[in-house]
């Protein structure tokens, strides 16, 4: 599969170009470039010795959704303190409260200002700027010299820590998988024929069957944007990266010939009533609560811990025959799912430049990716969310109440014991293992500032034409006049830049 070929991070400037090209984009952030060698370190960094017994090194903890009063987090805390304590590395856990406000936007004007002065922090978004300014420590030496972060890393990972080693997040790709109820899907002729052959067509013939027999009012619905939708049918229809080679030429592939094919096809299932005719306004509770009632038929969700809870949510409700089933991507001219940008994380872990305590806050990562800090991290307290019995783990009532703060992922996860019960539902590991199967990598770049905010202009316009023709406000012959659009507004400038450095 074709790989994105990088700019290195030296060149680092205004900001990572839209991660998709499905019509979902955020806005992007502007800085001056960093200057790596402030933060870089010139060998691997083998963190040894973290405090003593009687003085141990204090770290200050920032992630969202975890507050220093919460009963979870104050075991988590112990738990950390006391295993790390076994490896002669003494550290004290203080986890910080977040500041008022969206987290994305208030967390770097926090670092910023000094309101708060964490050693390690957690980004979901707004670390671009900060990292461009030289406030974030160059991970590349730590993970070098570590042990257990290194093995946990998957090739998605390694590709971003290459392009961006400011922000370390060891999880799968953020890919939506299609799923639907098991008992629905027996019912459905056309369901067995979407597992074993997925083509278009027939991923297109279940749509109708789901609404024709009456099971649900709409085949499927998005929250907002067309991004779950291209997770299953970008490829089949040769959408492969944010941007593609067409007539020799590099251009965004949101004014590509197989994106006009895929966009006609999504203005089919509108116009069939096959799609929520509600799709644009939807939030993703109304997304998810119309998939348990079963208002649709067919979604698509983050594989992994968002699938158990899509799964366990549905069986609650529906009972254990409503379990979910995991189908591929649709097939045709390729098959995969959303494609992945590894330009950089878009979350993750970072160590300001000005901690006083880098190394420790280091090794809380690596023994969070060591097995006891992963068994503590998926698996929760022993005697709280699981007990040992006759040589087997045993989950509580509690365990539904844990999550991992740290490192969400299964991969390499091994208990050490078998389980009374399996504590991951089906779907969950299914879901996991096509992303694996179905990977592809994005073919993306980091727009340079001169050219943001043509491309931001650019992508606002490809979101209000791709609605538009979707929704049949207009027609699919409207794609040409935004291709042209495009092209007034810098489209051929963008080509010409992109041809110096994908190629």
């Amino acid at each position: 599969m074709k790989k994105v070929k990088k700019l290195i991070v030296g060149l680092l400037t205004a900001t990572v170009a839209m991660a998709g090209f499905t019509g979902c984009s955020s806005k992007q952030e502007s800085a001056e470039p960093v200057a790596p060698e402030q933060t870089k370190a010139e060998a691997p960094v083998e963190v040894g010795e973290i405090g003593t017994q009687s003085e141990p090194i204090n770290v200050k903890i920032l992630i969202k959704d975890v507050p220093p009063t919460e009963e979870g987090v104050i075991m988590l805390k112990e738990k950390i303190e006391k295993g790390m304590a076994e490896q002669e590395k003494y550290v004290t856990l203080e986890f910080l409260e977040a500041p008022t406000g969206t987290y994305k936007e208030v967390v770097p004007l926090a670092l910023r200002t000094g309101e708060i002065l964490p050693d390690l922090v957690y980004f979901q978004g707004g670390d671009l700027p900060i990292a461009q300014e030289g406030l974030l420590e160059d991970l590349t030496s730590y993970i070098e010299g570590s042990t257990y972060v290194k093995q946990l890393m998957q090739e998605h990972n390694k590709e971003s820590m290459k392009n961006y080693p400011y922000l370390l997040w060891l999880a799968p790709p953020r890919v939506a998988v299609p799923v639907m109820r098991k008992d629905w899907a027996e019912q459905l002729t056309s369901a067995q024929a979407v597992i074993e052959n997925p083509t278009v067509d027939n991923y297109y013939a279940l749509f109708k069957e789901m609404v024709n027999t009456g099971l649900t009012k709409y085949a499927t619905t998005t929250d907002g944007s067309l991004t779950k939708l291209d997770s299953i049918f970008n490829h089949a229809f040769g959408v492969t990266g944010t941007f593609m080679k067409e007539d020799g030429k590099w251009i965004p592939s949101m004014i590509s010939q197989p994106e006009k094919d895929k966009l006609e096809f999504y203005a089919k299932l509108y116009q069939e009533g096959l799609l929520d005719s509600e799709y644009i306004t939807t939030t993703w509770d109304v997304f998810e609560q119309r998939f348990y009632e079963g208002t649709v038929g067919l979604v698509a969700g983050t594989q992994g811990g968002v699938i158990q809870i899509y799964n366990d949510k549905m069986v609650a409700k529906n009972g254990e025959q409503a379990e979910l089933v995991v189908l591929p991507p649709a097939k045709g001219a390729g098959q995969a799912y959303l494609s992945v940008d590894t330009t950089k994380e878009s979350r993750g872990f970072a160590i300001p430049v000005d901690s006083e305590a880098k190394d420790a806050a280091f090794a809380i990562l690596e023994y969070m990716a060591s097995p006891q800090g992963r068994m503590l991290d998926k698996m929760g307290v022993e005697g709280v969310h699981y007990n040992i019995e006759d040589g087997k783990i045993a989950i509580t009532d509690k365990f539904s109440e844990w999550w991992a703060r740290f490192w969400d992922t299964l991969y390499t996860f091994d208990a050490g014991m078998p389980y009374v019960k399996e504590p991951f539902s089906a779907p969950m590991l299914q879901s996991l293992e096509n992303g694996e199967k179905y990977y592809y990598e994005d073919t993306n770049i980091i727009m340079p500032e001169e050219l943001q905010g043509k491309w931001d202009a650019i992508v606002m316009l490809y979101n209000e034409y791709s609605t538009d023709i979707v929704r049949g406000v207009k027609p699919i012959s409207a794609f040409d006049e935004f291709v042209q659009k495009v092209n007034q507004m810098g489209g051929q400038e963008l080509s010409e830049y992109l041809a110096t450095v994908l190629e």
